[in-house]
């Protein structure tokens, strides 16, 4: 008899979740702080992550008081678009409810942290006012699809790129029923729901997927969405100003167990060439073979690109084809070319111009970056402009007339909030995970330990003459690979704690790709975070002194390899 398999905790979970109503109605109704094992599970699909203060954790346990609970919503805008409307409306949110300020995060969503349970509810209702939802910003389906926010230079691509992208959301986006009848229904219920048995997900069932889709869509000049990053990663291809199809990858992942050597990062590979009309029947091809085949009994192991792995890529391709009705093209060798961050200004073709503002950490705040919030509030009120929020976590404003250049200029340098130009290169390409104290997988600290970091390395690059170089620092508080840490020229990822000396302590991984189509490599492992400037400065040194014309930091710290790096920091420490 073959051997069963036992399903993991989460796949029973979902599957006597009733379509992912679970008990969550009755349980929004009682007075308890927090929601049951179960329902956090389902929450995530609803957008919602139930999480406690992890900065008073231990004083509370120590004072006989159980854990400080807290939500966080994510809304998830297809590509980051918004309307300066809807802008307004999630700070206003975010205002009213005294939250913590608004988060962009490093998949084109917004993050609104810090609310009670009892105020859950409406939260999302005013959400839904906006115009925007919460649903399926999470959980075992496809996540927010991310693109490229703005292609200046072509007014015609920019929208068949962002259709797209809203196609493939449209297209994989999970039945809502549950989430209209549990949090916008006037009458929404507060006893548990009599399940319909006919109630199925037309591509999800009962099951949903294995674990969550992440999908984006780019330019070979412009990956600034990490598309080699993605489970799904898809490149426009162009035959002049025509579109004629993309280039679909497929498999890859930054999540990481660091001491098994089969869960590390994994970069997306070539499956197939798609022409755009074909595009949605392979994604949800795709879908439907991850959705059948994937691993169910282990978590750890549940994410597309470990079937890819698995199987290989020629039977994945093989299964893929078997729910096309056309046969897949073999890939074109379309490779990336570019990255923007779409920073500053720049024109657009229709003679109209947008303008990169950068946000710390995606912190929209007035406590950083000068009073970004008050002048962002002011230029949405008064200057008619679109919002897309970048994959780098920053703001850009768009349909800019000529004329208001001048006056948007002098508004934000009147609130403080400094240009594009005037930082650092490591400063202006910096990423983090939130971390503590919200983060219930974080081992360390990342994002509230990052200005300080990023002060100390500049001082080191102005030293050795180097602060003009653009290099990519990212900080995560564990080795989920968040904020796609392992595509960095340098990364930190937190390993441990010191309890004796109340110290974190880091992964130092080097020589990640500016691209984005190259792993960074581990360097160092354990490094306390007071001791994490002195391990990188002679990497510094060494690449201040043997670089080439041009080469980036994280192209020369992979050309060196790590054993050489170590034999250069050797070299360089007294006898």
């Amino acid at each position: 008899m073959a051997e069963t398999k036992q399903l993991s905790l989460i796949e029973r979970i979902k599957s006597e979740s009733h379509s992912l109503r679970g008990t969550i109605a009755a349980e929004l109704d009682s007075s308890r702080p927090a929601f049951s094992p179960e329902n956090v599970q389902l929450l995530k699909f609803h957008g919602v992550i139930q999480h406690d203060n992890r900065d008073v954790r231990l004083q509370r346990r120590q004072n006989g008081l159980d854990k400080q609970y807290q939500f966080t919503v994510r809304v998830r805008p297809t590509g980051g678009r918004l309307t300066a409307e809807q802008m307004l409306g999630l700070l206003d949110i975010v205002a009213a409810f005294d939250l913590e300020p608004l988060r962009i995060t490093s998949r084109q969503g917004i993050q609104l942290s810090q609310l009670d349970k009892s105020d859950l509810r409406e939260v999302i209702r005013g959400i839904a006012k906006l115009g925007l939802t919460t649903f399926s910003s999470g959980g075992d389906v496809n996540c927010n699809v991310m693109c490229c926010p703005a292609l200046a230079s072509d007014k015609t691509l920019d929208r068949q790129l962002h259709a797209m992208a809203h196609a493939i959301a449209q297209t994989l986006m999970p039945d809502a029923s549950a989430y209209e009848e549990v949090w916008l229904s006037a009458d929404a219920p507060s006893a548990p729901h009599a399940f319909d048995s006919g109630m199925v997900d037309d591509l999800y069932g009962t099951v949903y997927l294995p674990h969550k889709l992440k999908i984006g869509v780019a330019l070979p000049e412009d990956n600034c969405v990490d598309v080699y990053a993605q489970d799904i990663g898809l490149l426009m291809v162009r035959e002049g100003s025509e579109v004629v199809g993309y280039e679909m990858l497929v498999g890859g992942g930054m999540s990481s167990v660091p001491s098994a050597a089969f869960h590390d990062p994994t970069l997306a590979r070539p499956l197939a060439f798609i022409p755009a009309d074909d595009v949605l029947e392979v994604v949800r091809a795709i879908a439907a073979v991850y959705r059948d085949c994937g691993n169910r009994t282990c978590r750890g192991e549940a994410r597309l690109k470990y079937l890819i792995k698995n199987w290989g890529l020629e039977e994945f391709q093989r299964q893929v084809q078997l729910r096309c009705s056309r046969r897949l093209a073999p890939p074109r060798g379309i490779v990336v070319t570019g990255r923007e961050d779409h920073l500053g200004w720049r024109a657009s073709d229709d003679g109209r111009w947008m303008l990169g503002v950068p946000v710390e950490n995606g912190r929209v705040s007035n406590e950083q970056c000068g009073q970004l919030e008050t002048a962002l509030r002011q230029i949405l009120t008064t200057q008619g402009v679109e919002v897309r929020l970048t994959p780098q976590q920053n703001v850009l404003l768009c349909g800019i007339a000529a004329a208001q250049r001048d006056d948007i200029d002098a508004l934000l340098q009147s609130h403080n909030v400094a240009p594009a130009s005037a930082l650092s290169g490591i400063r202006r390409a910096a990423m983090a995970c939130p971390a503590l104290p919200s983060c219930s997988n974080a081992i360390t600290e990342a994002e509230r330990i990052v200005p300080q970091l990023l002060a100390a390395l500049e001082a080191e690059l102005d030293r050795l003459g180097l602060a003009g170089e653009n290099c990519k620092i990212c900080v995560t508080g564990c080795s989920n690979g968040c904020a796609r840490c392992y595509l960095a020229d340098i990364a930190l990822v937190g390993r441990t704690v010191d309890a004796r000396q109340a110290q974190d302590k880091f992964a130092i991984y080097v020589g990640g790709d500016h691209l984005g189509h190259r792993l960074n490599q581990l360097y160092k492992d354990l490094v306390p975070l007071d001791q994490v400037v002195a391990s990188l400065r002679p990497l510094l040194v060494y690449y201040q002194q043997d670089r080439t014309v041009g080469e980036t930091l994280g192209a020369f710290l992979h050309r060196q390899g790590v054993a050489k790096l170590h034999l250069f920091e050797q070299q360089l420490s007294p006898a």
